[in-house]
């Protein structure tokens, strides 16, 4: 296996980036964070063992959690970024053959992800002079640690084989993890186990088989066995034993196909026929512009801005048959929505008079989880993509200032987020239908959905100013929104363990948690402040948008 070459390449090119080094700098500064803050005052400990379990339990699901946001980074472009650097083909025409090519490239994306893995080891193997965690627990956590970034890195490579671009694999990879992480773990939490309980037998088994995909809930059932998260059923083995092998056989299967995929060289793509302008006049059918690219468009105004304009013109992903398209596909889903919680509380009210309310902080913390996956698909290529293909040297030769241009860019990013908002807000207000007093919850709502629609575009837009590819822009601007929203819901499952204070520092910068208390969620509502964390992601807002302008600044002047 040492003797491949492109293992050798694969590794050494990925340790030297600087990408490597600010991972492997984060990854280490969260688990000696987690230690120092949940280490017992003056190392006493209880009898019992209990709390030294907690603590593994706690450093296990923090560097799990680390490892599903930093897997796409390294798995997702593999194969597309030797494309984009045609570098691919010639990979064929070696001397290797095509399972050492597919196994050189598989174990090359993965070794970094293992290389985390054993780096933490170190602070799981803290909680040993503890007392109460056995070496097994501490071998068994990292037995599942590692499987988990073999299984998800794996479904990284599997979209690379797939996508032709590196910020679509990545992007592809983000909505496909949180499906597998946390969408299929929901069957087993507490804000779900009603869908276990009116389940018979079967619906319980392939439900708990369903569970049993995620990592998560992998890892919660074996650390944490007795956690109101990992409760499955019955008469089922518990997840982890599930996992184990179900993950082991998905990833040989994912291989094979790669395999399959790469057992010849790529063909070039297919030339597209060339589009021809249509001038309709002004007729009943220009009212539909919007979704007709065919249609020759009006000049700009002059109070329109030409970036802005350009944007919507230009990038695949904000033209108006798209843009319709996925509001369309939002709406249906909202509608779909709509008729679940309507069911969902007329069959449920009577058990609990705060059924609504639970419905609502569903509903509104899953607006922002969409805003939260899609905004930096959209935000993040404003500027480097422009770089990569050239088309920056045009907008330098522009009279146009600074400001104006990061503007453009920055409304192309918020309006179609905007739209997408809008089109899943029918969801939420349908449960005015059965509580009129909710009203107030659902403007703070749209508050807080404002502000990270903001928030995510301005991300997007910083990072995409100071990298010059697409693929690196977008992993880094998911980073920081998963992190914000995702990883530091993490303090929940142990809030024994931490303080209050810190608690309520961590939710000021979380929009699932501020959303979740806009709508009325007695959980967060203790802990979560919803003005501050208005002002701080607002700070946070301007000032990444004058630090982008004065990027942008400086690589007009650049030569």
């Amino acid at each position: 296996m040492i003797s491949n070459p492109i293992i050798r390449k694969e590794v050494l090119s990925a340790l030297r980036t600087k990408k490597a080094y600010l991972i492997q700098g984060l990854f280490l500064l969260v688990t000696v964070a987690l230690v120092l803050l949940l280490w017992p005052e003056e190392g006493l400990q209880d009898i019992g063992g209990q709390q030294a379990r907690r603590i593994l339990s706690i450093l296990s699901l923090g560097e799990l959690m680390l490892i599903i946001l930093f897997a796409p980074a390294f798995t997702a472009a593999a194969l597309t970024g030797e494309a984009e650097h045609n570098t691919l083909e010639s990979l064929f025409f070696t001397a290797l053959k095509p399972s050492e090519i597919v196994f050189g490239k598989i174990v090359g994306a993965l070794a970094f992800l293992i290389i985390l893995v054993l780096s933490g080891l170190p602070a799981l193997a803290m909680t040993f002079p503890l007392g109460g965690v056995s070496a097994m627990d501490i071998l068994a956590a990292t037995s599942i640690l590692l499987l988990s970034a073999i299984y998800l890195g794996m479904i990284g490579f599997l979209v690379s084989t797939l996508a032709h671009r590196s910020y679509r694999a990545i992007i592809i990879t983000y909505a496909v993890l949180l499906v597998v992480c946390f969408v299929a773990a929901a069957p087993a939490w507490p804000v779900s186990r009603n869908i276990l309980k009116y389940q018979g037998e079967i619906g319980q088994a392939v439900l708990h088989v369903i569970a049993s995909l995620s990592p998560l809930e992998a890892m919660l059932s074996l650390v944490w066995p007795d956690s109101a998260y990992a409760q499955g059923s019955a008469n089922m083995p518990p997840f982890w034993a599930l996992f184990v092998p179900m993950s082991l056989a998905l990833t040989c299967v994912m291989a094979g196909y790669c395999r399959y995929r790469l057992r010849r060289p790529p063909a070039p793509p297919k030339h597209r026929a060339k589009a021809h302008l249509i001038d309709r006049g002004v007729s009943a059918r220009s009212f539909f512009f919007i979704i007709d690219p065919r249609r020759r468009k009006r000049p700009i105004s002059w109070w329109q801005n030409p970036v802005l304009v350009k944007e919507f013109r230009t990038r695949p992903m904000l033209q108006g048959q798209w843009l319709m398209r996925v509001v369309g596909l939002c709406l249906i889903a909202s509608v779909g929505l709509m008729f679940l919680v309507s069911i969902s509380v007329s069959a449920f009210v009577a058990e609990s008079a705060g059924m609504i309310s639970n419905m609502a902080t569903s509903v509104a913390a899953m607006m922002v989880v969409l805003v939260v996956m899609t905004g930096p698909a959209i935000s993040a290529g404003t500027i480097c993509a422009d770089r990569e293909t050239g088309v920056w040297d045009l907008m330098r030769a522009t009279p146009l200032p600074s400001w104006r241009i990061v503007s453009g860019k920055f409304q192309a990013s918020i309006i179609p987020l905007a739209l997408l908002a809008l089109a899943t807000l029918p969801a939420l207000l349908i449960l005015l239908f059965f509580n009129m007093e909710l009203w107030p919850n659902i403007l703070r709502v749209c508050y807080v959905i404002g502000m990270t629609i903001m928030f995510v575009a301005t991300a997007g837009t910083f990072f995409s100013s100071f990298f010059s590819r697409t693929s690196t822009a977008t992993a880094w601007t998911y980073a920081l929104v998963v992190s914000l929203s995702m990883l530091t819901l993490l303090v929940l499952l142990a809030e024994d363990l931490f303080s209050r204070r810190f608690i309520e520092a961590v939710f000021l910068v979380n929009p699932v948690v501020a959303a979740m208390d806009a709508a009325g969620s007695g959980a967060v509502q203790k802990y979560a402040s919803l003005n501050s964390h208005l002002k701080i992601m607002g700070l946070a807002t301007a000032t990444m948008f004058v630090v982008s302008v004065a990027r942008v600044f400086q690589l007009r002047r650049a030569s």
